[in-house]
């Protein structure tokens, strides 16, 4: 273990872990069925995040999708109007495809729009193992053309959309922009991807080095058994860093943490995409773990991240 290289409060967070596992009182996930694992990840969620801020406005809507329909959350933030027609983020949760939901991403979201000049739909996207690959890519593809479309008549700009996902919603974020490249549209300004999943089936050195901080070997494998077949592993939607020309897309900002198994492959799609003539910036939050983006509660660089995301976006959909 590489203990010596975490954030204090990381650390404190990382010893819980370990003494709740050790008592029993906490099964490791990767022993868990999905449903279980769902129904943890939302009570650690609900333990680590702080207070739900007031927003102006939440919607709850439901996205048709080939004739069924996902869950949507629209969020306006408390310091702007009813009537201003605001750009949008389109934000995508994380939890291995597997396990996440729009509650479990709710303070994020409420945080996000208060401090932006922009408002904030959080995507409900069907996860495995009931809706395996490529649902959920397919599910957030046709969630930014309906929320393009705004037969709701939402107060938004659809000329100004941005994407934001953490780990896996990284990873469709990141999708969700190259589909648009390939079908020219819809148009996507900005993408901010949080510690993303961006080469899937591979094995980086930071996947060894960090290997159990939250995030572990043993439940990345339990996340790929339960949403994709292993032949699937190099097709570009679950491994963007596969994808042929990476050139024309749009600006980004990528965030790693410094003691994250996904640290590397992160680092690495933010080289390529510059590579590739983009405007991308890639900004390491040292010493931190995995999710530490819904552990507000207990990490003061969380706020830092809040802070950061919410700028960027509003320099970009401004």
């Amino acid at each position: 273990m590489q203990d010596h290289e975490l954030n204090p409060d990381a650390l404190e967070i990382i010893n819980d872990v370990r003494a709740a596992e050790k008592s029993g009182e906490k099964i490791p996930m990767y022993k868990m069925n999905h449903i279980q694992a769902r129904q943890s990840y939302l009570a650690m969620r609900s333990a680590l995040s702080p207070a739900a801020p007031n927003v102006f406005k939440i919607i709850e809507m439901e996205i048709p999708v080939n004739g069924q329909n996902i869950k949507a959350r629209y969020y306006r933030g408390i310091n702007n109007s009813e009537e201003a027609s605001l750009p949008v983020t389109v934000f995508f949760h994380g939890g291995g495809w597997v396990i996440g939901d729009l509650d479990t991403h709710d303070v994020v979201c409420r945080q996000l729009s208060n401090q932006g000049k922009f408002d904030v739909i959080s995507i409900d996207y069907r996860m495995g193992p009931e809706f395996r690959f490529p649902t959920a890519i397919n599910d957030a593809i046709t969630s930014i053309s309906w929320i393009n479309n705004n037969s709701l008549k939402l107060p938004i700009d659809t000329s100004k959309i941005a994407v934001c996902g953490d780990s896996a919603g990284g990873n469709i974020a990141t999708v969700c922009c190259l589909n648009s490249k390939i079908n020219s549209g819809p148009l996507i300004s900005f993408q901010a991807l949080i510690y993303p999943s961006t080469h899937m089936g591979t094995n980086y050195p930071s996947k060894d080095r960090y290997d159990g901080y939250i995030l572990s070997n043993k439940l990345m494998s339990w996340f790929e058994e339960k949403y994709i077949d292993k032949n699937l592993l190099s097709d570009w939607r679950a491994a963007p860093m596969l994808f042929e020309d990476l050139s024309n897309l749009p600006e980004s900002l990528i965030i790693v943490a410094g003691c994250d198994p996904l640290k590397d492959e992160g680092i690495a799609y933010g080289e390529e995409l510059k590579k590739a003539g983009n405007k991308s910036e890639t900004i390491i939050f040292d010493g931190q773990i995995h999710g530490f983006l819904t552990m507000g509660a207990r990490i003061k660089d969380t706020k830092k991240l809040i802070n950061l995301l919410s700028d960027r976006l509003n320099k970009a959909l401004s």
